[in-house]
């Protein structure tokens, strides 16, 4: 299972940079990206070959990074909350002094576990003799980190799931207060555990159940933050589902107005925009290439016949459509232009309407009647 989850993270964690990369303002997705990638390093490092490896470099270098990346996720939870919730001009204050307190405990463990002998800094929970201590102070910091990030968390959490209306949403919220109380308990448990290795031996029967029950609500709280965070994506992803594919269907359908206008008019291209707008997505793209359509439609304006009928449907359009890009094809093969007076025959209009999505309709037909009549004739 915790392979599946770590192989799911650095899927999400690479999602997440692309859509950074086209976005890199956007601090929500900054801290999202960086929260997953946090995480996918955290349950990284203590696989093999990782961890071997990393001990070679120096000796209980997992252990260390571990700690860190998980505290870095559940902070960089915590930031997205705040970033989101907060009231206007107070999220900054709010992270600095998050930064300050977790930097510290951060630093401080950091500080602990580079002075640690050897075999503290390998495995600091169950180091003994001399450097229990250490290894005690250490665990110790870690975990404070980790309540204070979990604890600001759940109360972001908290107060944005009564506050939001919005169904899917509120029930994936639920469901990440309930793994976050979960981590909540489970680092109460760990750090119960660290203190009773003081007093009592490895195998007392407090530690025993001290350490089961850390185990069940571990295995309660993992599964309880990745429904919560995926459950509004998923569900989201599932009502744009048809959007998405409509906007697919209508974008291969005006593929064959598009060439046509196209070949008319080479030169006219949009630029294609790199920023938060997606442009290789299919709702940028169906845009964009009804709107060169738009364009070509408008550049034929000297080629349709002066006259047409009053009453215009989609079968009339695709005539003067079609007459409009023959007599284009037969100027460019001459080098001839449309001389005389001012142009009277109007653009064909069809949906056009100041809706965008009526009018991608329309030129989805014109370019379906287009093609019939062309393979007709």
């Amino acid at each position: 299972m915790l392979l599946t989850f770590t192989v799911l993270l650095w899927v999400a964690t690479a999602i997440k940079a692309v859509q950074l990369l086209r976005a890199p303002d956007d601090r929500l997705l900054r801290t999202v990206a960086g929260g997953l990638a946090s995480a996918a390093i955290a349950f990284t490092v203590g696989r093999h070959p990782v961890a071997t490896w990393l001990d070679s470099i120096v000796l209980g270098l997992p252990s260390l990074i571990r700690n860190i990346g998980m505290i870095a996720a559940f902070y960089s939870l915590l930031a997205f909350f705040a970033y989101s919730t907060a009231a206007r001009g107070r999220s900054p204050q709010e992270m600095r002094r998050h930064r300050v307190i977790v930097g510290t405990l951060v630093a401080l463990a950091v500080t602990v576990w580079v002075t640690a002998p050897d075999h503290v800094r390998a495995d600091p929970r169950g180091a003994a003799g001399v450097g229990i201590v250490q290894g005690t102070v250490f665990q110790l910091l870690a975990v404070l980190a980790l309540l204070y990030t979990i604890a600001g968390a759940l109360l972001h959490a908290l107060h944005y799931a009564r506050l939001t209306r919005r169904k899917h949403l509120r029930i994936g919220l639920r469901v990440l207060v309930a793994g976050l109380a979960a981590a909540l308990v489970a680092n109460v448990l760990s750090a119960s555990v660290t203190l009773m290795g003081l007093a009592l031996p490895g195998g007392s029967p407090a530690m025993a159940a001290a350490r089961t029950a850390y185990v069940i609500v571990i295995v309660v709280a993992i599964p309880g933050l990745a429904v919560g965070l995926a459950y509004p994506i998923v569900v989201g992803m599932a009502t744009a589902a048809p959007t998405w594919l409509r906007h697919w269907r209508e974008y291969f359908a005006l593929r064959h107005l598009w060439r046509e206008t196209h070949r008319a008019f080479p030169a006219l291209t949009l630029r294609r925009s790199i920023g938060a707008v997606r442009p290789w997505g299919i709702h940028a793209r169906r845009y964009r290439r009804a709107c060169e359509i738009r364009d070509c439609l408008v550049m034929l304006a000297p080629y349709y016949p002066v006259h047409r009928p009053e009453a215009t449907t989609v079968g009339t359009d695709v005539e003067l459509v079609r007459e409009a890009l023959r007599a284009r094809s037969e100027a460019r093969e001459d080098g001839s232009e449309p001389i005389g007076g001012p142009v009277t025959a109007p653009v064909p209009q069809g949906g056009l309407s100041g809706d965008m999505n009526a009018d991608i309709r329309w030129l989805v037909d014109l370019s379906r009647a287009l093609k019939r009549l062309q393979a007709s004739s």
